[in-house]
């Protein structure tokens, strides 16, 4: 695993309890007013407009100095039961930095992601912290649960193998740099539509995720069926959805595509494909079997 290392292309300004981060592009850009607001995004974010909804909601923040472009503001919390309790106090500061460093080594490995322009860094008492992280908007985008939730809108039939093609091509490229996505699913995969109808695939949240010197197959794959698992888990939460529909949007036959176009350039891809197919089998039945306790349950 890589050592994190601020970029020598970002500034560190600091302001009392609080330390900004930001690439020194858009520290020149910015007006003196704009880059206030960044110190103090704590007294903001309540006003901002809610654009995308995850863990926690992300918001839609306006920089009219430079044209009034789009960025995403996401404060960073703990998830599961850590979540519940802690919320978004972090002893670490560190977290944010190394979705930084795992962003910037993304994009010089020429993956499609996030452009961070900016961390901030509130110190609340001691080594007790809460962060946020400033990303540009990735516009003209639809994330993949909603392009399939909605194919006849967004015309996935006539695009669907492309998509799927390019989507084994980003995800392996990220595998190739050594990139272990911590929450590979269906809306952390955007597809921006550019001009000339041109689909571009962009992988985004990396935060928790590692990079390192090479990925083992064994674990590309556990990557692999975390994304699928995904796609199992939509079906699930939107079977009145799809049982009005004569067939699904991704077929068995999809997923072999994807897992063909992932392994066409390993020379040895047909015997792992073979064995993961199975094990794609085991653990989706797993799951279920899972989710049908859960609804017992319930």
């Amino acid at each position: 695993m890589k050592k994190v290392e601020l970029p020598d292309y970002f500034s560190t300004l600091t302001k009392g309890e609080i330390t900004l981060y930001i690439k020194k592009a858009y520290e020149q850009r910015l007006s003196a007013q704009e880059i206030d607001m960044l110190f103090n995004l704590h007294k903001y974010t309540d006003k901002l407009k809610v654009s995308y909804h995850g863990r926690t909601p992300c918001k839609t923040l306006i920089m009219e100095s430079i044209d009034n472009e789009s960025f995403v503001v996401r404060d960073y919390w703990h998830g599961g039961l850590f979540g519940k309790i802690l919320r978004d106090i972090f002893w670490d500061s560190l977290r944010p930095l190394r979705e930084l460093s795992i962003c910037e080594a993304a994009g010089k490995s020429g993956i499609k992601t996030s452009e961070v322009i900016a961390i901030v860094k509130n110190r609340i008492l001691g080594p007790i912290f809460k962060c946020r992280l400033v990303s540009k908007e990735i516009t003209n985008a639809i994330d993949l649960m909603e392009l399939l939730l909605n194919p006849e809108k967004n015309k996935l039939v006539v695009r669907k193998r492309q998509i799927i093609n390019k989507v084994a091509k980003a995800v392996k490229e990220m595998h190739d740099a050594g990139i272990y996505h911590a929450d590979l699913h269906l809306k952390n995969i955007l597809v921006q539509s550019a001009p000339g109808g041109k689909d571009i695939v962009y992988i985004i949240d990396l935060d928790k995720s590692r990079q390192y010197e090479e990925i083992s197959l064994h674990k590309r794959m556990r990557n692999i069926m975390r994304l699928d698992r995904s796609v199992e888990k939509m079906i699930r939460n939107n079977k009145d959805v799809f049982c009005q529909r004569s067939s699904f949007p991704i077929s068995k036959t999809d997923k072999l595509r994807f897992l063909k176009e992932y392994l066409k350039t390993d020379n040895k891809s047909e015997k792992p494909l073979r064995y993961y197919l199975q094990s794609y089998k085991t653990s989706h039945n797993l799951h279920r079997l899972w989710w049908s306790v859960w609804d017992f349950r319930k």
